[in-house]
């Protein structure tokens, strides 16, 4: 085989030379079957090595892109979420201004409710009085209609009466007329019938001036008919208002029902989204808020409060019953709200570092840097460029600004209900002990103090002297606020 392949190598590369001439001298270089198999050996070795070298970049290049459009992908990500979160902060605040205004105008409502039942009380007792007039005026008609028929029955008699008398009259004068003898007779008789006509007459014209009086009588109780038929009138239309009057308060009570119905439910549905969106905050972030609750000061856990004892039930006693229900679902809610709310505002959700950045450990197990043995690490180490600034995750106040052996230059915040962040081997400190800080406020630079491998920032999130996965706090903003 060897001698096969030397033979090969023979016929492949034969001996050859390169004549040089210089002037009147010449010499010639002699190329073996060894040189030049080697030189070809080294040509392949180097064509080879570009080859690998061209690919190995291509495919690097390729990766880098790739990850620098991850890193862009991110960065949009993240400065989205950091407007919906401030979007939705605001959302929030203008729930709890809503909320606030529903309640008052709640209560409005029910003032409204009990004015309309006083004035229909108020009604009834007018169309009670009303019938009672009513009755009183038929029994005065009554009486006014039998004295008249009285009266009629009088003023008939009188007449017959005068009738019968001026026959007589007739009779006596054609009598005497008729014969002397009873001429005299009728002398007599006439004096005697003129002093009964007179008495007659007499008699008559105080029958006629007792019936002008009883026309003016007559007249008068008229009249008290007439204005009792009014006042009837009257009465019968006032009640027949009133009943209309009752029958649209009685309507406007059950559209007032029907609305304050609709406003709760509303208002139920608006809190019940928001509470459920802010307790898949704590749900995502990993803090169950029964743990932090007891933390505030007071004796339920739900704060310092206080006042008199005015019962709330007395303040929508007038309310239908499904109306009373929803109301106290709704306070549920609010009371629920009103807990959670210092709770949420006190949770880390900001990520500290507002510039692009890479996660370069996460939370839990890993080797150590220095010493490559199995170690706890209780935070995120975030990389940017040098003295990148960095901010709170959340308002609060600085615990510790100084120098520690293992952290660096190092910045611990605390938000309350035993809630604190860490911010280690940061190059500059802007802060000191005591300041109250908010998202916006500075608390230094990034940098490498401290037990660092390299320039990052060192992040860890305490909930009750126990460290929390970070991570899970940046994902419980996006996991709620991402939710329409």
């Amino acid at each position: 085989m060897g001698q096969r392949f030397r033979a090969n190598l023979a016929t492949w590369f034969p001996v050859r030379q390169i004549v040089i001439r210089e002037g009147s001298a010449v010499r010639a270089l002699t190329l073996t079957t060894r040189l030049q198999a080697s030189i070809a050996a080294v040509g392949l070795i180097g064509v080879a090595w570009i080859v690998a070298g061209t690919a190995g970049y291509t495919y690097q290049t390729y990766k880098v892109d790739k990850k620098n459009g991850e890193i862009e992908r991110t960065r949009l990500a993240y400065h989205e979420l950091i407007e919906e979160v401030s979007s939705q902060h605001e959302k929030f605040m203008s729930i709890t201004k809503d909320l606030n205004y529903y309640r008052t105008y709640l209560l409005t409502l029910i003032e409204q409710n009990e004015g309309l039942r006083n004035d229909l009380a108020s009604i009834h007792d007018r169309l009670e009085d009303s019938e009672t007039e009513r009755e009183r005026y038929a029994s005065a008609e009554e009486a006014l209609r039998k004295q008249l028929h009285g009266l009629e029955s009088e003023l008939t008699n009188l007449s017959e009466r005068n009738d019968l008398l001026q026959t007589d009259v007739t009779v006596m004068r054609t009598r005497i007329v008729s014969t002397d003898d009873e001429r005299r007779r009728a002398a007599a008789a006439r004096a005697s019938i003129d002093r009964n006509i007179a008495r007659l007459e007499g008699e008559l014209s105080s029958a006629q001036n007792r019936a002008v009086e009883l026309e003016k009588i007559l007249t008068q109780k008229q009249q008290v008919v007439d204005q009792a038929q009014a006042g009837r009138r009257q009465a019968v239309a006032d009640r027949d208002a009133a009943v209309e009057k009752a029958s649209q308060i009685e309507a406007k009570m059950a559209t007032l029902t029907q609305q304050q119905q609709q406003a709760l439910a509303k208002l139920q549905e608006r809190t019940q989204g928001t509470l459920q969106r802010v307790e898949a905050v704590f749900t995502a972030a990993g803090v169950d808020p029964k743990r932090l609750s007891p933390l505030m000061t007071g004796r339920d856990g739900k704060g310092a409060r206080g006042g008199p004892f005015i019962p709330w039930s007395d303040q929508v006693k007038e309310l239908a019953p499904e109306v009373r229900g929803k109301t106290d679902q709704l306070g549920n809610s609010i009371e629920r709200l009103e807990v959670l709310r210092p709770l949420l505002s006190s949770l880390p959700l900001s990520v500290p570092v507002r510039n692009d950045f890479a996660v370069m450990s996460g939370f839990g197990y890993r080797k150590d840097p220095f010493n490559g043995r199995a170690a706890l690490h209780e935070g995120l180490d975030l990389q940017a460029p040098l003295r990148t600034p960095i901010r709170p995750g959340a308002p609060g106040r600085v615990v510790f600004a100084g120098w520690h052996p293992q952290y660096g230059r190092l910045v611990e915040v605390d938000h309350g209900f035993s809630i604190r962040t860490r911010y280690a081997h940061m190059d500059e400190l802007s802060v000191t002990d005591g300041q109250e800080v908010d998202r916006a406020t500075v608390l230094g630079l990034m940098g490498r103090s401290g037990r660092a491998s390299g320039i990052h920032l060192h992040y860890e999130v305490v909930v009750n002297g126990r460290p929390l996965d970070p991570a899970n706090f940046m994902r419980a903003a996006s996991y709620v606020f991402k939710v329409k």
